[in-house]
């Protein structure tokens, strides 16, 4: 069956189906009606069904999250740690180095041991670090409930990190960084952070000395620090009895010690006063890489979900007013957006662009417009309505993945979110109205405390950029130059 007749056929079961059964008249008469040259109305947005969870905590101290679900014979358990880059110090990418090496050998097993028992009961493994915290996920069907606590349980409490296993992630990584200087994404977004966030925390970024630095035994005492039952918490999602899966549980891990909380170092990020201009200077550059961005809130401040929505009207996705200006008005670049990012201690806010040379102050003239637009003006109510239904629309279909559901109900500890915030997550997106929105937008999106980082070739675009604002110039190591 080729794709025009199989569109034909689901066409007319969307016809049958919908235009009143068996009478040809009544069918006929509803097709009369039909005018395909407006677009249906939107229907309402659907209530908000985070599912229920049970939360326990061992008398280790480790908090355990359970949902239960008999939609599909699967389970998820998800181990989470409250740790992460923050807590690197003088050597970014430890935390990172930690979390790659945990499936590379534990006690009495290999890296090829342990991927075998993983493939072999068809089940899939994650280990990743940001810098607020670990998560180690496993997943499979839940038959193999038991097999697959024991793959995590094996990887969490008796990690050997192999020093072999080891020197092959450093030259990866190393590897890596290396082609990072001719990506322009990556230089950019380095810059962007070390500007907005400063040159640790947040802004903290690897580099190849750093790496090397790294040694096994940073691994270990990293290890024997943070992963700790009183600093973790463990979902489960799926297919599972829960007061027997609790009790499992908790005698599986029964042996594992608390400790001392480890304690962060104190935070401190830069004053962003007024519009500067910072540019890494590729001369091969056939383009600029633009990001703008700004200092903004953190994950639990409570406008954070009507915030969102507020940041899609003005850069998500083609809808977005920064596409509609920058792409489809201007025709500057194939893409173009904002995002809100928004940390456990602190936030962004970032703008986002590749346009062409010739085009490259005109364009970021063109972001700080929309920027300030969107505080100026009440956002029309269409507007606000069709961004409100596609971000809550998505939602809903997020909590179809027991992964998804896993990290959500983990979030509200790690980010110190109210407890119902997920339940109340669409009718709080729902509620913004045109004032709202216009009130978030002006409290949260400024301007005129904002950093531009570029990517792009000194020679063509920096006249340009110094005639409107102070511009300072960097090498491909972010290290300030002359021009």
């Amino acid at each position: 069956m080729n794709l025009k007749h199989a569109l034909f056929l689901m066409l007319l079961a969307f016809l049958i189906s919908g235009c009143g059964g068996g009478d040809p008249s009544a069918q006929s008469g509803n097709l009369a009606e039909f005018d395909r040259s407006k677009r249906p109305a939107q229907g309402p947005a659907p209530e908000s069904s985070f599912p229920e969870y049970d939360t326990t905590q061992t008398e280790q101290g480790l908090t355990i999250y359970s949902i239960e679900s008999e939609r599909q014979p699967v389970i998820t358990y998800r181990l989470l740690f409250r740790t992460g880059g923050l807590f690197d110090g003088d050597k970014p990418g430890l935390a990172e180095f930690v979390a790659s090496m945990l499936d590379k050998g534990a006690e009495g097993k290999s890296a090829y041991e342990l991927a075998s028992e993983i493939d072999f009961i068809g089940a899939s493994f994650s280990a990743s670090a940001t810098s607020d915290y670990i998560a180690i996920s496993v997943s499979g069907l839940s038959r193999y409930k038991i097999e697959l606590l024991d793959i995590l349980k094996s990887v969490v409490s008796n990690p050997v990190f192999p020093q072999e296993e080891l020197e092959k992630l450093r030259q990866r990584t190393i590897s890596n960084l290396i082609s990072e200087k001719s990506e322009p994404d990556a230089l950019v977004d380095k810059l962007r952070r070390k500007l907005v966030y400063g040159d640790g925390a947040y802004g903290a970024y690897k580099t190849e000395e750093s790496v090397a630095s790294i040694q096994r035994d940073d691994l270990i005492a990293f290890h024997r620090e943070h992963f700790i039952p009183n600093n973790a918490s463990l979902a489960i999602v799926g297919d599972f009895n829960g007061n027997e899966e609790i009790d499992r549980v908790s005698r599986l891990f029964s042996d594992w010690k608390r400790g001392e909380l480890p304690v962060m170092a104190e935070l401190s990020f830069p004053a962003v006063d007024g519009k500067t201009v910072h540019l890494i200077d590729r001369e091969n550059s056939v383009q600029s890489t633009v990001r703008v961005a700004q200092q903004s809130i953190p994950k639990s401040n409570p406008d954070t979900p009507e915030l969102r929505v507020v940041m899609s009207v003005l850069g998500g996705g083609f809808s977005g007013r920064m596409f509609q200006n920058l792409r489809e008005d201007k025709g500057y670049t194939y893409g173009a957006g904002s995002y809100s990012a928004n940390a456990a201690k602190f936030g962004a806010i970032v703008s986002y662009a590749d346009v062409r040379n010739d085009v490259t102050a005109d364009a970021v003239k063109e972001i700080f417009y929309e920027l300030q637009r969107i505080g100026d003006e009440p956002i029309p109510e269409s507007e606000l309505e069709m961004h409100k239904k596609y971000l809550s629309g998505n939602y809903m279909l997020s909590l179809e993945r027991p992964l998804t559901i896993a990290r959500l109900v983990q979030e509200i500890d790690v980010y110190d979110l109210d407890p119902d915030h997920y339940r109340s997550y669409v009718t709080q997106m729902m509620s913004v109205t045109p004032e709202l929105a216009e009130e978030l937008a002006s409290k949260y999106i400024r301007p005129e405390n904002s950093v531009v980082a570029l990517v792009g070739k000194w020679s063509e675009i920096g006249n340009t950029l110094k005639e409107a604002w102070p511009v300072t110039v960097y090498d491909e190591d972010l290290k300030e130059k002359q021009p």
